[in-house]
């Protein structure tokens, strides 16, 4: 019988971890689903080049998905979202096992941006889906009968394995200026 893969069930562990508002636990299983995830993406890159490639090709999604806008190719204080992401974040989870003071995920002084990212825990979500829905996973599924919301429509979890055309589809339906947002950005 076929088992769920280290890249399901550490985005089921996240979500339910995100479920009971423990961030950085949530965080611990997500990293290295995105990991794997990146790698099936772009073998050939080492581990930061992918990781921070994959979050650059999905970075309008997961802004729309956190916070219902579209932001993507932001600099501040000398770090894109992909850069903060894995130096604050994935770096300092695998090698120190903790996230780093300047990267929080609370709304208790909403969202900043600069030398600290306070973000929103819906980034923490928006990462979860971006990664179930890579074409890369569509293999994948967990044996349980969780869902997860989005615009305000509940979704059985395996129904999103590798769906990101679908969840675009979602997006199209739910952001009238989205596809032409996603036509005007930059190329990379």
């Amino acid at each position: 019988m076929k088992k769920p893969t280290s890249v399901s069930r550490r985005i089921h562990s996240c979500l339910q971890h995100i479920s009971e508002n423990e961030h950085e636990q949530a965080l611990i299983h997500f990293f290295p689903a995105l990991d794997k995830t990146a790698k099936k993406r772009r073998p050939k890159l080492n581990v930061g080049a992918r990781f921070k490639a994959f979050l650059s090709d999905e970075e309008g999604i997961i802004s729309l998905l956190a916070l219902n806008h579209y932001i993507v190719n932001v600099r501040v204080d000398g770090y894109t979202f992909p850069e903060a992401i894995y130096k604050f974040g994935r770096n300092c989870i695998a090698h120190e096992g903790e996230l780093d003071p300047r990267l929080n995920f609370n709304n208790e002084f909403g969202m900043q941006i600069g030398f600290n990212w306070n973000l929103p825990p819906s980034y923490i979500s928006a990462l979860a889906i971006i990664v179930m829905t890579a074409p890369e996973n569509e293999n994948e599924f967990i044996d349980s009968p969780a869902s997860i919301t989005l615009f305000d429509r509940s979704f059985p979890i395996n129904d999103l394995w590798g769906a990101k055309d679908e969840l675009e589809k979602l997006i199209l339906k739910n952001f009238e200026h989205y596809e032409l947002i996603k036509s005007m950005q930059a190329p990379k």
